[in-house]
């Protein structure tokens, strides 16, 4: 597998993940697609230079849309498998080709992931870690899985996926995306393409910092500002389970206005694990999920296993982390941008 990471305007975020990944796991072979403006293209093509791992470095012109740039690498690989990477997360590998092993017997899967955690800085210097538990949407109808993931949406992008599905993937978000439903809109569109296999282990190490620049809406309520490229999308889900699922117009328009109201209801401040109840069934009560709880609390526990197994790598993330947030990354952009056009 070969990783895939796009950046812009990020190049001492950029030397941190190469550094670790120069540390961790220097047989790496790593894609980079870099949409950066002039000057921090330069520094980019200094780095990589430096860097002691395998990188194919690619510059884009600065006006060229993110998806373009990944379909333009996409489309000229041959690669079966594809792992989606980025200038600020740090995977697990060792998770990761265990999820490619899963692909490689399971035919009807797209993508395979283990559970995320995101280590967040904000902007009175706090920070906090989040969990993002993964698991198996593996229905046989698309129906039924869309149902299962909007329970307890996480996100998909960081797994190990097939290329045909990645192509697929950023063919739809060249066309469409609006920040609060992207990871949503992604999830609906991978399950056209078949289900998601997740194993119970640490995948990704994620970051956020006050410094970068990120795809989030500016102002709330922006799913009442962007209405109509919600109902497109819902038209879109609509659609695929007609075709696929052979479901009546009538049905096709139930399910998704429930899919729809769900994620709204999360943006609107009802999350799914405020629902009364939610700790006593599933998703809750998954076995992935529960598993994912505890190796996170262990993560952060001293003395445990799970600690030490990851004590370095968590030391070194906070160092690059500290590293990004003192730096000019992401100097004259917007704090936050509502298109990724």
């Amino acid at each position: 597998m070969r990783i895939l990471i796009p950046t812009r305007n990020r190049p001492t975020s950029l030397a941190g993940v190469l550094s670790y990944y120069e540390r961790f796991y220097p047989k790496t072979e790593i894609i980079i697609a870099d949409g950066s403006t002039s000057e921090f293209q330069s520094q980019n093509e200094v780095l990589v230079r430096e860097v002691g791992i395998s990188v194919d470095y690619r510059a884009y012109n600065p006006e060229l849309s993110l998806f373009d740039r990944l379909l333009e690498v996409l489309k000229g690989e041959s690669d079966r498998y594809i792992v989606m990477g980025a200038d600020d997360d740090f995977p697990i590998l060792e998770t990761l080709e265990k999820c490619r092993k899963r692909l490689d017997v399971h035919d009807d899967c797209v993508c395979s992931g283990g559970f995320l955690v995101h280590l967040d800085v904000d902007e009175a210097g706090d920070a906090r870690a989040r969990l993002d538990p993964v698991r198996p949407i593996r229905g046989d109808t698309l129906e039924e899985r869309m149902n299962a993931f909007s329970r307890l949406p996480f996100t998909t992008t960081y797994a190990v996926a097939r290329r045909d599905l990645l192509i697929a993937r950023y063919e739809f978000l060249r066309e469409w995306n609006v920040p609060g439903f992207f990871d949503f809109g992604v999830a609906m569109m991978d399950f056209t393409h078949g289900k998601f296999f997740a194993i119970p282990e640490l995948g990704f190490i994620c970051t956020r910092n006050i410094t970068h620049s990120y795809y989030r809406s500016s102002q709330p309520l922006v799913y009442l500002r962007r209405a109509d490229d919600i109902m497109r999308l819902g038209e879109r889900m609509s659609f695929y389970l007609r075709e696929i699922d052979g479901l009546s117009a009538e049905r096709a328009e139930y399910v998704v206005g429930q899919l729809i109201n769900r994620r709204i209801a999360a943006l609107a401040g009802a999350p799914p694990f405020r629902i009364a109840g939610f700790d006593q069934r599933p998703p809750f009560t998954n076995v992935l999920v529960t598993t994912a709880r505890e190796r996170f609390r262990a993560m952060f526990t001293g003395g445990t296993p799970e600690r030490a197994i990851l004590a370095e790598r968590l030391a070194f993330i906070a160092q690059r982390l500290q590293e990004t947030i003192e730096s000019n990354d992401n100097a004259g952009d917007r704090k936050r941008y509502e298109t990724l056009s």
